[in-house]
C-alpha cells in the first residue's frame, strides 16, 4: 500500500493521470526510488540499455541527441535539442516499451531536479496492476513525436546555414565540404531514427486504442453471446424452421465479428501495407507460436 506522500506525487504525474486512488493504492512504495540531480547532470545516456522510467517530481530536464557519435571532436560532435520536460511529466518510456537502446541523452536542466525512478521490472509490475496507464503512455508518445520532429527540423536548418556561412568565409573549403558530407550522413541517420520513433509511437497508440476497445466491449459482447445462446435454445424447442435458420445466421455472423475483433489486439502482429486501391492500411495477422 502506498504512503500518502508517494500517492500525492503519483496523482500529479501524467503517467498516472485519471487513475483512481483505489487502483493506485494497490501499488507499493518499494516500486519507487527518489533521486536528485544538479543542473547538467546526465540522467539518461544515449545508446544505453533501457533501465526504467523517470517521473519528474521537481524541476525540469532537457532531451538532446548527439549527431556525431563516431568522433570525439567537440566542434563536430553536436547535440541537438529534441524536447524539454518539466514537473509532473515523465521521460525514458519510449526505449522501455520498444525494448531498444536509448535514443537520446537526458540532462537536468534546472538547478535542482528531483526524480521518482521506476526500474524496468517494477514498471511492468505496475503495468499489470494498472493497465490503464497504457492510454497515458500512448498519448504522451504521440504528442512528443510531433514536438521532437519540429525541433529537430529547426536545429537541422540552423546547422545547415552555419555550414554554408563557414564555406563562404573559410579558406579550408575542402575540409569543410568533407565535414558537411559527414553532417548530411548523420542527419540522414537522425531522420531514420525519427521514422523509427514515429513507427513505434503509431504502433503503441494503435494497440492502446484496440485494447481500450476490447475492454469497453468485453462485457457487452458476453451479454450478446449469452442472449444468442438462449435464443438458440428457445428456437430449437419451440421455433419454426425459418426462425431457427435466422438465429443460426445471427450466431454465425456474431462469431465472425468476435473473431475479427479478437484478431485486432496485441495478440496479433501489425504490418503496414496497401489495399487493392493502393491506400495505406494496417494489416493484423495472428501471432505465430514461438
Amino acid at each position: 500500500m502506498l504512503s500518502p506522500k508517494i500517492l500525492e506525487y503519483l496523482k500529479r504525474n501524467l503517467l498516472f493521470e485519471g487513475i483512481p486512488d483505489e487502483e493506485l493504492q494497490n501499488l507499493e512504495d518499494d516500486f519507487f526510488q527518489l533521486k536528485e540531480y544538479q543542473k547538467e547532470d546526465l540522467i539518461i545516456e544515449q545508446d544505453a540499455d533501457p533501465d526504467g522510467v523517470y517521473l519528474i517530481l521537481k524541476g525540469s530536464v532537457v532531451v538532446k541527441k548527439s549527431t556525431m557519435k563516431d568522433t570525439t571532436d567537440d566542434e563536430l560532435n553536436k547535440e541537438i535539442i529534441l524536447n524539454y520536460c518539466s514537473k509532473n511529466e515523465f521521460v525514458g518510456e519510449l526505449a522501455l516499451v520498444s525494448n531498444k537502446k536509448r535514443a537520446a541523452n537526458v540532462y537536468a536542466f534546472s538547478s535542482v531536479c528531483r526524480i521518482i525512478f521506476i526500474n524496468t521490472a517494477d514498471f511492468y509490475r505496475i503495468y499489470e496492476i494498472i493497465p490503464g496507464i497504457q492510454k497515458n503512455l500512448g498519448k504522451t508518445i504521440a504528442e512528443r513525436l510531433g514536438e521532437t520532429s519540429i525541433r529537430a527540423a529547426n536545429e537541422s536548418s540552423k546547422y545547415k546555414k552555419l555550414y554554408e556561412l563557414q564555406l563562404e568565409n573559410s579558406v579550408r573549403t575542402t575540409q569543410l565540404l568533407k565535414t558537411q558530407k559527414e553532417f548530411e550522413k548523420r542527419n540522414l541517420e537522425l531522420l531514420q531514427s525519427q521514422k523509427e520513433i514515429k513507427r513505434t509511437a503509431i504502433v503503441e497508440t494503435i494497440l492502446t486504442m484496440i485494447n481500450s476497445i476490447h475492454k469497453d466491449l468485453d462485457s457487452g459482447l458476453k451479454t450478446v453471446f449469452e442472449n444468442i445462446t438462449k435464443l438458440k435454445d428457445i428456437t430449437n424447442t419451440d421455433g419454426s424452421a425459418e426462425m431457427k435458420a435466422i438465429v443460426e445466421t445471427i450466431a454465425k455472423e456474431f462469431e465472425d465479428v468476435k473473431s475479427k475483433l479478437d484478431l485486432y489486439s496485441d495478440q496479433a502482429t501489425l504490418e503496414f501495407g496497401n489495399d487493392d486501391q493502393g491506400r495505406k492500411v494496417i494489416i493484423f495477422k495472428p501471432r505465430e507460436n514461438e
